[in-house]
Formats: structure tokens, C-alpha cells, sequence
């Protein structure tokens, strides 16, 4: 493949030295800074020859990339190298012109976040800390609100900020089903880890070539794409020379554009930045035409409207509007703070409400500091917001909760609870709109896998769950959802795709996983599939119900196969009628008690408690009560408390025997599943527990 010379390469940096890193001005003239930044870039990208073909403008890349060589040239050097493999990459796949271009100056910027990270941090030689490791993720924020304001192409800002999204089914609590990150952030984030681990760290060596694809390719599917692993891999066969050069090179001085002053206090912004993103939970940035210029990352996370939205345009209270600390009376006019404190050329804090972007309001702290230069003109004005209701969690922290909470422990795949909160969102946006975008949803569970277990071990069972979950992500790339059901099934959730081409998707994922050989095992590993489409007037449980079903059906005709069922088949058939009528289903025993009538009452009180069951329906000689909880679809889980069953009892006097110091009272106890349940022996498990509990509160014998 011809490789034509990148910008990377073509970049000439002339010598520069450090004059200090910028000067102690105030916050607000350090802002300044960054709007004249923004000023001048926008007079140079009217120029052609000053602009990268739209992207940015030459001296504004310059400028950067000379402020990151001061800070740490070794960063300056990985970014180079990083750009050039994501550039093969990118050919690769087949990206060419324009699109290479924003490629590769978001690889040679994404870094360029690190000029304003403390150095106890940057140069830590060991492991971060979680804390540590919160505020090292704010450099990729920092990166953000300089470009912003530097009035880059969208796509980059685009490919900067998902490049440490983790390419899994857990969604974290914010992304939502039919996301997809681009690819340009997938080649990024497989660029940036290849060089890492091929160059030397303060904490460890540098890894050799066969390690760091091994590492790569272990995780394809949940961290990595593995698409763009293997176009990383046939870009190295043929360019192995140019790699070697990458390993050895070494990073000339610093660019420096005509400006050298704006290169050396650069950091002073990006490290006042810093302070913003690090101790507040958003803000933003207007220019003297009320424009906006930097539309912060937890701005965006915290209301809901995406930065793409608001940057450039002007700002107004309809655009954004506040509310008193009560909520009952919105703020516009003279009444805003933001012209409140411009009117004034005071900063003020107030305790507002700010409506987010679903209608929603919150309740903030919000400082408006107008910013004001040494001519006393003002220049613009930041407004700073601090959630009233934060939890004080860290950002690092609280998203791994979060991943944890969606995550299955075993596979990594997106859990039952996640499948169920997105697909229940994806029905109820299904029947909003008007035009009705259709989504399906695939239900596999894999062939024979109690025999696996019984003849191989759990830990061979566990292991084959954890490699259908990795090729199942291996082959899916057009932002479905995958999850791990429960046990052996798995569901995936289908965005746009209609039932037919649902069914070929799901004959694709039956094919792979029947060629997929499990290295060290001999054991041949199939599946069955259901397939079911969003109808008029389906609910998320009626949905995965009759894919259920048709997961079923293709079990009856034989496993190893596709099976797909529209709600007008009319032989669909669900888990729960085909267990109705089997007395594996239902527990029924019975048991003499030697309790008084009377303390009947106090007996099941008792037993309600310690089991935190419902009480249904009670009479004299009959009761009914619940016990576990149903989720927001009807199978059973694999927690007791997400089993439920009812219990219903009938209670009959026995005649008292000759003799006999106390009463007895004859207890009947019928046990049913609640939901859809498959295993009789799941069911005989729980319903004996539960059993057991209640003879004991009734001293049976």
C-alpha cells in the first residue's frame, strides 16, 4: 500500500525555550486569553491556506503541540507515534482524505489535556490511585474546552472525547442502546494502547510486539474493537520497518508559532482549567457577544444538552433557563444572574435552578464572574455550577459503581437489570414516535450446557460462557446492546433492524459460534435462537416473551438453529404454559401443628417478617402470600430474592386426641412460581427453602 506523507511528518518545529510557563494573572484575564485564542483562530480559518482542510488552523495546532513539548516532550513523541499508526489503521479500513486528517490530529491532541495535570500526578512512578486517576481523566476534558474554543471540527472533539469509552454492553448509566462510538475513537484507542505498551514507563518496561497484541486481542470486544486490532495487526506485517523507526525516534524541539507568548502561557489556562473541572461539577465559557466558547464536559453530563448544540451560538435565558431556589418563578431578563453580574461587573454565587435539557430542573450553586481586561472592557463571562444534590462521590469512582451495577461479574456483558432498564426505554421511545423505528431482539441460549457443566466442570461451563460472551461482542459493531440473561442465555438488542434482517444477524451469530473452537477444549459449542420484533402495542415483557418463545421453538425443532415468531403466529407459546399443569411446578405438603387457633395470626406475622412477604389475601381458615420480588420482566433470576412464589395455605382444627395437652391444626401449604421459570429443579430448590421457613414458625411435626 502506497502511504502518502502524513502531517505528522510534514510538521517543522523550530526551537523554542521556556519563559516561565505564564505569568500569575488573575482568573479571569487567564480566560481572556483563551477568547482572544479563539478570536484569532476564527480570523485564521476565514483564510484557506491558514485552516488544515476545515479542521483547525495551523498555527493553533503549532501552538499546542509546542505547549505539550514543554510540559513533557515524551507525551510529544507518543502522540507523533500513536498519529502515525492510527493513520495506517485508518487506511486500513479504507478512510482516506479528509476524514484521515481529523484522524490524525485528534490522535496528535488527545493528549494534549496533560500540559495542565499537576506533576505529582503526570510523572507518578507507580500505579494512580482512584483519586489520582479521577483527576488524570480531567486531562482529556481540559483537551475539550481548548478545542471548543479553538473552534475545531466536531468530529474530532467527537473522537477525543469517546476514545476511552470501553467497546462493551455495559453502558455505564448514561450511554444508551444504538450508541456507537466512532471509529475513529475505537483506531484511536488502539493506537494510543499499542504505543503505550511498546514504549518504556516510569513503572515498567516497554513490551514486545507478539505481548502487546496478546494483550489487545484478549481484550477485543469489551475494551477494544477487533476490527481495528486485526487492520492494526496487516498494517504491521507491511510496515514493519516503519514501526521500528517509530520505536526509535526521537522528538525534535518544540514548534513554535509566531506568538512564542501565547505557547508559554498556555499552561496558565489550561491549569486554571484544571481548577474548574477538578472542583466544580460544570461551567462555561461566553465571549463579549454573549457567544458561547467553551461548553464544558460535566456541563454536558450534568444538563443534558451536548456541547455541538450551544458552542458559537448566543446565549439567552430561553436558551438556558434559570429559576429562584424554589423553582417557582424563572429568572429572565434583567432578573439572571448572567446579566446580572455583567450589568453590575461584579461575580456573584446565588442558589438558582437550571432547567436540563428533558424538562427536568436541578438545583445549583452558580457563580457568574464577568470577565474584565486591563482596560476595564469586558471580554466575556464564565459561569460556574456545583450541584446541590451531588453525593460528593468522585467521577472515577461513581462510574465504576455504575459499571459494576450493569456489568454481569462472569462476562462483563451488560447484566439482566441493565437489559430490562434499556429495553423497557427502547419500547417506550418506540411508541413516541411517530415514525415508529423499529428495533428486534435476539434470545440464544446455548445447546446442552447442563451436560457440559455435569461432564466437564463448572470452570469449563464457566469458561464457555465467558468466550460465547467475547465472540458474541466480536461480531456485533452496529451498536446493539448484548447481555447476559441468566445462566446459558444470552439477549441482544437490536436498534433500526427489522424481524428479517434480525434473523439473518442472529444465523450469523449461530454460524460463528458453531466454527468457534475453544483452545485446550474438546467440546462443540452450539446455540439456538429466537427472534422477535417491536409490534404496535408491545410492552418490554411481551416483547422478550415471544422471543423467548421462539427461542423454544427452534429447541423443539431440533437446537443449533433460528427460530423467529410475530405476535399474529398464533402458536407462540411461552416458558409458562408449557411448566402449567406439571406438578414440578407446584409443592403441595402437609403438616400437623401443635398451635391454639388463635395464635395462628402471630404465627404468620412471624414468618412475614423474617421473609419479607406480602399478605395476598387472608380468612379465617385461608391465606395467601408472596414471597421475593418480580423484576421488571417475569423470569425467575438467580437470587432467591428474585424468585418468587406464592404460597397459599388452608388451616383445618384436628380434633383433639384423649389426653392431649395442646391443640393441633392441620396446615395445607401449596407453593406456584411466580413468573417464568423453566427448571423444575430451581423451583423445587426454593420452594422446599421456603418451606422449610414456614413449618418452623409453626413447630410442625
Amino acid at each position: 500500500m502506497s502511504m502518502e506523507r502524513t502531517i505528522t511528518e510534514d510538521s517543522r518545529f523550530p526551537e523554542i525555550r521556556n519563559q516561565g510557563g505564564g505569568n500569575a494573572a488573575d482568573a479571569s484575564r487567564i480566560l481572556i486569553e483563551l477568547i482572544e485564542l479563539s478570536k484569532q483562530t476564527l480570523r485564521e480559518q476565514e483564510v484557506d491556506s491558514e485552516s488544515i482542510n476545515g479542521v483547525i488552523s495551523r498555527s493553533a495546532l503549532r501552538i499546542l503541540m509546542a505547549a505539550l513539548h514543554i510540559r513533557d516532550a515524551a507525551t510529544v513523541l507518543h502522540s507523533r507515534n500513536a498519529a502515525t499508526i492510527a493513520v495506517g489503521i485508518a487506511q486500513q479500513l479504507g478512510w482516506e482524505g479528509r476524514e484521515l486528517h481529523v484522524l490524525e490530529i485528534a490522535t496528535l491532541l488527545h493528549d494534549v489535556g496533560k500540559i495542565g495535570i499537576p506533576d505529582n500526578i503526570l510523572y507518578k512512578p507507580g500505579k494512580l490511585s482512584p483519586d489520582e486517576t479521577d483527576l488524570m481523566s480531567l486531562h482529556e476534558h481540559l483537551a475539550i474546552d481548548v478545542l471548543q474554543a479553538l473552534r475545531v471540527d466536531p468530529d474530532l472533539l467527537e473522537i477525543i472525547s469517546q476514545s476511552r469509552s470501553h467497546f462493551n454492553g455495559a453502558t455505564d448509566g448514561h450511554r444508551r442502546v444504538g450508541f456507537e462510538i466512532h471509529q475513529g475513537a475505537r483506531i484511536l484507542s488502539v493506537a494510543d494502547a499499542y504505543d503505550s505498551l511498546a514504549t518504556d514507563q516510569v513503572y515498567r518496561d516497554a513490551k514486545p510486539h507478539d505481548e502487546i497484541m496478546s494483550i489487545l486481542v484478549s481484550a477485543a470486544g469489551t475494551q477494544f474493537d477487533g476490527n481495528v486490532i486485526g487492520a492494526l495487526q496487516r498494517w504491521i506485517e507491511t510496515n514493519e520497518d516503519r514501526l521500528a523507526q517509530l520505536r526509535n525516534g526521537r522528538t525534535g524541539p518544540p514548534a513554535l508559532p509566531d506568538d512564542s507568548n501565547t505557547v508559554c502561557s498556555l499552561p496558565s489556562v489550561f491549569t486554571h482549567l484544571y481548577q474548574l473541572e477538578s472542583l466544580y461539577d460544570g461551567f462555561f465559557v461566553l465571549d463579549s457577544d454573549k457567544r458561547f466558547v467553551v461548553w464544558s464536559c460535566g456541563a454536558e453530563a450534568l444538563l443534558g444538552i451536548k456541547a455541538r448544540d450551544l458552542l458559537q451560538e448566543t446565549w439567552s435565558s430561553h436558551r438556558l433557563p434559570y429559576a429562584d431556589q424554589s423553582g417557582e418563578q424563572e429568572l429572565h431578563g434583567d432578573d439572571s444572574p448572567l446579566l446580572q453580574a455583567l450589568s453590575t461587573r461584579k461575580a456573584a454565587t446565588n442558589t438558582v435552578q437550571m432547567q436540563r435539557h428533558d424538562g427536568k430542573w436541578l438545583k445549583v450553586e452558580l457563580q457568574s464572574v464577568p470577565l474584565i481586561d486591563l482596560h476595564g472592557q469586558i471580554q466575556g463571562v464564565v459561569q460556574i455550577f456545583q450541584d446541590q444534590s451531588c453525593l460528593g462521590r468522585g467521577p472515577y469512582a461513581y462510574r465504576e459503581l455504575k459499571l459494576r451495577a450493569s456489568s454481569d461479574a462472569l462476562t462483563s456483558l451488560a447484566n439482566r437489570g441493565e437489559l430490562e432498564t434499556q429495553l423497557m426505554l427502547m419500547v417506550s421511545e418506540y411508541h413516541k414516535r411517530a415514525n415508529h423505528s423499529e428495533f428486534s431482539v435476539l434470545f440464544l441460549d446455548i445447546d446442552y450446557f447442563k451436560s457440559i457443566n455435569d461432564l466437564h466442570g463448572h470452570a469449563i461451563g464457566d469458561r464457555v460462557l465467558v468466550e460465547l460472551a467475547r465472540l458474541l461482542e466480536n461480531e456485533t459493531y452496529s451498536g446493539e446492546l448484548i447481555g447476559r440473561y441468566g445462566g446459558e442465555e444470552f439477549v441482544v438488542l437490536c436498534p433500526d433492524t427489522d424481524i428479517n434482517h434480525a434473523v439473518q444477524r442472529a444465523e450469523r451469530l449461530r454460524g460463528a459460534i458453531g466454527r468457534h473452537v475453544i483452545e485446550g477444549i474438546d467440546l462443540d459449542v452450539t446455540a439456538s435462537f429466537g427472534v422477535a420484533e417491536i409490534e404496535k402495542g408491545d410492552s418490554a415483557e411481551s416483547i422478550i416473551r415471544r422471543a423467548d418463545a421462539a427461542m423454544y421453538q427452534a429447541k423443539r425443532q431440533g437446537r443449533n438453529r433460528v427460530s423467529s415468531l410475530c405476535s399474529s403466529n398464533g402458536d407462540e407459546q411461552s416458558p409458562e404454559d408449557e411448566a402449567s399443569g406439571q406438578v414440578d411446578f407446584c409443592l403441595r405438603d402437609s403438616f400437623y401443628a401443635c398451635v391454639a387457633k388463635e395464635m395462628i395470626v402471630h404465627k404468620l406475622g412471624g414468618f412475614i417478617n423474617e421473609v419479607q412477604a406480602k399478605l395476598v389475601e387472608v380468612a379465617p381458615t385461608r391465606a395467601v402470600l408472596r414471597v421475593g420480588v418480580k423484576g421488571l420482566l417475569p423470569f425467575w433470576g438467580t437470587n432467591p430474592e428474585r424468585q418468587p412464589v406464592e404460597l397459599e395455605m388452608e388451616f383445618a382444627p384436628v380434633p383433639r386426641m384423649p389426653r392431649a395437652v395442646s391443640s393441633r391444626v392441620c396446615v395445607t401449604v401449596w407453593i406456584r412460581p411466580l413468573g417464568w421459570i423453566r427448571d423444575p429443579v430451581a423451583f423445587q430448590v426454593r420452594a422446599k427453602s421456603v418451606y422449610k421457613i414456614f413449618k418452623e414458625y409453626f413447630a410442625a411435626e
